[in-house]
């Protein structure tokens, strides 16, 4: 092969891969769980006893409700380093 057949063999090599990743672009892994972001409004303040436990109630329930996502977040991390450490047992090199 001479030096022109092979820049031009890399060029379109090179085309080739260029419009792979153009035309098929990689998708963005798909989550099972959804992000909802939850804003905590206080109420407005009215000097009333009752309506400030209310709302110290309110917010620790929300606050519970928070850490229980946080739970469920770490839940799936835990469940993916337990998969990633049993792909690293499956080969086993003193079996051979």
């Amino acid at each position: 092969m001479t030096t022109k057949n092979v820049v031009i063999f890399i060029i379109i090599v090179a085309l080739i891969i260029l419009a792979t990743f153009v035309f098929f672009p990689r998708q963005k892994p798909s989550q099972n769980q959804t992000l909802t972001v939850t804003e905590i409004t206080p109420p407005a303040a009215t000097g009333n006893v009752d309506e400030l436990v209310d709302a110290t109630i309110k917010e620790i329930e929300d606050e519970n409700l928070s850490l229980k996502d946080e739970e469920k977040d770490i839940s799936i991390i835990t469940s993916d380093q337990q998969e990633i450490s049993d792909f690293g047992q499956t080969i086993n090199e003193s079996e051979f």
